[in-house]
C-alpha cells in the first residue's frame, strides 16, 4: 500500500514539473478561487435550510428521494427514515414562507402524500414525522398546475404526451447551429419564456438545478460581459442579447457534489438552446475560461454572490438569413461510441 503511494505521488510531481511555473501558479489560483466559491455555498446552503422563501434545494433533493423510493418495483414498506423528518419540517416551512413556489409546493404535496398513504407508520421516526404532516392544513387554493403522476388514483399510471418522430428530433439537432450575426429585429420574450420552460425539463441531480440564466440586452452591457471570455473576437460586440448560466453552489451540503454545477447547466443550456432553434431563433454557446479575475468580473456586473459560478455564455437573437454559418462537421457516431462487452 505504502509503495502504491509513493508512486502515485511520483508521478503527481512528474505532471508538475511539466506544467511551467507560469501555469503551476494560474492552476493554484484556479483551485484556490473554486474552494472560495465552495465554501461560500456550503454555508449559503447551511443558512437556507432554515432560511428560504421560494424554493428549498434541500427539500427538493428529499422529494425527490422519496419519489425514487416510491418508484421501486420492489418498494419496501419502510424507507426514508433518515429524513422524512426533515422533509416535513422543511415541507412546513415552505408553506409557511412569504411567497413558495406553487409547482414546488404541489409537487412536494403531492409526493409526501403518496409517500405516507405507502409506508408503515409505525415506525418511530415515520410515525413522529406523519404526526406532524397529519396536523398541517389542507392544500390551499393556488393557480391550477399539471399534477405529479402521484396525485392519479392508479400509481402505476403515468403522464405521457405524444413524441414527436425520431427523424424530426434528429433533424432539429442538425439544425442548430451555432448563429453569430443577426438582424435587428427585437428579442420576442415569449419564445425566449417558452424555451426556458423547455429547457427546465432537463434532468438534474436529485432535482435540485443549482443554475440561474441571467439575460443582459442593453448594448453597454452586452459589450461588457462579452468581453470578458475569449473567442468572441468579430462578433462579441454586436450580440442581441447574450445570457450568462449561472451555477449555484448553495444547493450542495457536501464539496464532493461541487461540479454537479458544470453537468446540470449543461444538460439545460443544450435543451435551451434547442427550444430556441425550434422556434426560429438563433444561439451561440460561448466557452467561459476557469480565470478568477473574470469570475469577479461577471459578478460585479450582474451582482451575484460569491458561491455563484460563471459556467458559460451564450448569445441569442433574431438570425439573419443573409450570414454563412460554419458547417462544423462532427465526428461520426461509430467513432465516439465504445461498446464494452
Amino acid at each position: 500500500m505504502l509503495g502504491g503511494l509513493k508512486s502515485r505521488l511520483k508521478v503527481r510531481r512528474d505532471r508538475l514539473k511539466v506544467l511551467s511555473r507560469k501555469r503551476r501558479r494560474a492552476l493554484s489560483e484556479q483551485l484556490e478561487a473554486e474552494g472560495d466559491a465552495t465554501r461560500a455555498g456550503l454555508a449559503r446552503f447551511a443558512e437556507k435550510k432554515t432560511l428560504f422563501e421560494k424554493s428549498s434545494p434541500l427539500l427538493r433533493r428529499n422529494i425527490h428521494r422519496l419519489e425514487k423510493g416510491l418508484a421501486m418495483p420492489e418498494r419496501r414498506p419502510v424507507f426514508a427514515e433518515s429524513f422524512i423528518g426533515e422533509t416535513v419540517a422543511l415541507y412546513t416551512r415552505l408553506i409557511k414562507s412569504a411567497a413558495p413556489s406553487a409547482p414546488e409546493v404541489r409537487w412536494a404535496h403531492d409526493v409526501l402524500t403518496a409517500y405516507f398513504a405507502a409506508v408503515q407508520k409505525d415506525d418511530g421516526k415515520i410515525a413522529a414525522a406523519y404526526k406532524s404532516w397529519s396536523a398541517l392544513p389542507p392544500l390551499p387554493a393556488q393557480t391550477p398546475m399539471p399534477a405529479s403522476p402521484y396525485a392519479l388514483a392508479d400509481q402505476g399510471q403515468m403522464i405521457t404526451e405524444k413524441l414527436p418522430a425520431f427523424e424530426t428530433f434528429a433533424a432539429l439537432c442538425r439544425a442548430r447551429r451555432s448563429q453569430r450575426w443577426f438582424s435587428d429585429a427585437p428579442l420576442p420574450m415569449d419564445q425566449v419564456r417558452a424555451a426556458m420552460d423547455a429547457a427546465l425539463q432537463a434532468p438534474s441531480a436529485c432535482n435540485r438545478q443549482p443554475f440561474d440564466f441571467y439575460l443582459v440586452q442593453s448594448r453597454e452591457k452586452v459589450k461588457a460581459v462579452t468581453s470578458l471570455p475569449l473567442g468572441t473576437a468579430g462578433f462579441g460586440d454586436d450580440l442581441p442579447a447574450v445570457i450568462a448560466v449561472v451555477g449555484d453552489l448553495s444547493n450542495f451540503a457536501e464539496p464532493r457534489d461541487r461540479h454537479l454545477i458544470f453537468i446540470d447547466s449543461g444538460l439545460v443550456a443544450m435543451q435551451f438552446m434547442l427550444a430556441l432553434t425550434a422556434q426560429g431563433l438563433g444561439s451561440v454557446p460561448i466557452n467561459w475560461p476557469d480565470l478568477p479575475d473574470n469570475h469577479d468580473a461577471l459578478r460585479d456586473i450582474l451582482g451575484l454572490a460569491p458561491h455563484q459560478v460563471p459556467i458559460m455564455l451564450i448569445g441569442l437573437g433574431v438570425p439573419d438569413p443573409t450570414c454563412i454559418i460554419p458547417y462544423s462537421g462532427k465526428r461520426p457516431a461509430d467513432e465516439v461510441l465504445h461498446v464494452i462487452d
